[in-house]
C-alpha cells in the first residue's frame, strides 16, 4: 500500500478581479501507481550515476562574514548577481534593484509562517537544560496538543523511550519519549549531536493547541550558523512580511528581503502565493562524503 502526503495550497490573484484558490489534498492509493514507478526510476537514475562528492562543493567561509542579524530596514541588504556567462555584478540595495530583474516575470511566494519550534527542556534529575527542536510541524500546529505526538530532535545522545522532559520556561509543558528514530548527527561546527525521537505532549490545559503551547514556551528557531540566541525581534525579522499560516520551523528565506513597499510595486497581478511548510531538515548538515547517502 502506498501513501502519498501532498501539502500544497496555491492562491493566484488573476486579472479583472478573478481569484483562483487551489489545494492539492492528501490521498491514499491502495496499490502501486504510475507516480510510484516514476519516483523509483528517478531514484535509480541518481544512484546509478557518478558519486556526488561533498568535497567538490566545499569552500571556506569566515565566521566573521556571516551576518548574525538582518539588515535594517528590511530590503536594504546588498545583492550579488551572476549571469549565465559567469559575469558578477554587485548591487548596494535589494529593494532598489529587484524590479529591474523582475520585469515581465510572475513571482510565486511561499507564505508559510515560522512557529516557535525550538524549546529548551529539562530532564528528570537533570540540572541543565537541553534543546528540543521540532523537526516537522505541518498540519499539527492547530491541533489540541495534549496527547499529540511530534517528531523532535533532543540535543542529547542516547535518549531512551520512557524518558520525560519539562519545558524550562514555564514548567507547564511535559514531553514523554514514546519512540526513538535514531541518532541525529551533525558536523563539528554544530552544538553537538542528538537523538531523533517521537514525543508525546502532556499539558494540563486540555483545550490548548500546539500553537498556544509554542507561543508560551518556544523560541524562534533561527539557524544555528547565526551562533546566537533568539531575540524578540526575530519573531518578525525571521518571517516574511506576507507570512500567513503557521507550519514551518525554518523560514522560506528567499522572501525575507521583500518589504511591503516593494510588494506594492510588483503588483497583485504579478505575484501568487502558496504554502510549502519547511522542516528542520534544511538545517541538517550533510555529513557523508557522498551526498546520495544523506
Amino acid at each position: 500500500k502506498m501513501d502519498h502526503h501532498a501539502n500544497i495550497a496555491f492562491s493566484h490573484k488573476c486579472v479583472n478581479g478573478v481569484d483562483v484558490d487551489m489545494e492539492f489534498f492528501t490521498y491514499e492509493a491502495n496499490g502501486v501507481t504510475d507516480k510510484d514507478y516514476e519516483a523509483a526510476r528517478a531514484v535509480n537514475a541518481i544512484f546509478d550515476g557518478a558519486q556526488i562528492r561533498m568535497s567538490d562543493f566545499t569552500y571556506d567561509l569566515n565566521v566573521e562574514s556571516i551576518a548574525r542579524y538582518p539588515a535594517e530596514p528590511r530590503g536594504s541588504s546588498r545583492l550579488l548577481r551572476v549571469d549565465g556567462d559567469g559575469n558578477v555584478v554587485h548591487y548596494e540595495n535589494f529593494s532598489n534593484s529587484f524590479l529591474s530583474f523582475a520585469k515581465d516575470s510572475h513571482i510565486v511566494f511561499n507564505e508559510s509562517k515560522v512557529a516557535n519550534g525550538r524549546v529548551f527542556v529539562i530532564g528528570k534529575n537533570a540540572t541543565k537544560s537541553l534543546e528540543m527542536m521540532i523537526l516537522d510541524i505541518g498540519d499539527t500546529v492547530g491541533k489540541k496538543c495534549n496527547g499529540l505526538h511530534l517528531n523532535v530532535m533532543l540535543r542529547e545522545e542516547g535518549v531512551k523511550v520512557g524518558e520525560e522532559f519539562t519545558d524550562e520556561r514555564s514548567g507547564t509543558g511535559k514531553f514523554k519519549v514514546v519512540g526513538v528514530v535514531g541518532p541525529w548527527i551533525e558536523d563539528e561546527h554544530s552544538n553537538g549531536n542528538g537523538t531523533e525521537c517521537i514525543i508525546e505532549c502532556i499539558v494540563d490545559d486540555k483545550a490548548a493547541t500546539l500553537t498556544d503551547l509554542l507561543e508560551k514556551i518556544g523560541t524562534v528557531p533561527i539557524p544555528p550558523y547565526l551562533n546566537r540566541e533568539a531575540v524578540p525581534s526575530d519573531s518578525s525579522s525571521y518571517n516574511n512580511v506576507y507570512a500567513s499560516g503557521t507550519g514551518s520551523v525554518a523560514a522560506p528565506t528567499a522572501g525575507l528581503h521583500f518589504n511591503d513597499d516593494l510588494l506594492k510595486q510588483i503588483g497583485n497581478d504579478n505575484m501568487s502565493f502558496l504554502s510549502l511548510h519547511v522542516g528542520a531538515g534544511t538545517f541538517k548538515p550533510v555529513v557523508t562524503e557522498d551526498a546520495r547517502d544523506h
